[in-house]
């Protein structure tokens, strides 16, 4: 699989942190879905079919920043780029979702749709 590894949490070991804008713009900047804070706002509103405010989009920036899953890629006020951190974390947490809508049934195939996301095209080089 491309991307980031898929961590197996041991008996006392904390899941990573992230709230589901920060997971949802994590998946945006590691698949390149939007270059603009604009772009950023559209997906946010057509993924989760209402809008994020400027406060939301901004906090959400500053925890990706602090926990170390981001970081600043280019000049530009929204160039980023995922860190190794960030793509182990949003890839855990992506594959914990999907089997959580599939209802442990096995019907989706998580390898095959995390794949999917190659969450490597937005990694820092």
């Amino acid at each position: 699989m491309t991307g980031g590894e898929v961590i197996a949490f041991q008996k006392g070991d904390r899941f990573p942190t992230a709230e589901v804008l920060d997971l949802a713009i994590s998946v945006a900047i590691g698949r390149h879905l939007a270059a603009s804070e604009d772009e950023m706002f559209s997906l946010i509103q057509d993924w989760f079919l209402r809008p994020a405010s400027g406060a939301e989009l901004t906090s959400a920036i500053g925890r990706l920043l602090e926990r170390g899953w981001i970081s600043r890629a280019g000049e530009s006020a929204f160039d980023f780029c995922l860190t190794d951190a960030g793509i182990d974390g949003t890839t855990t947490l992506s594959g914990g979702m999907i089997r959580m809508i599939d209802r442990g049934r096995g019907h989706l195939k998580t390898a095959f749709l995390l794949q999917m996301l190659d969450l490597d095209k937005g990694k820092c080089s």
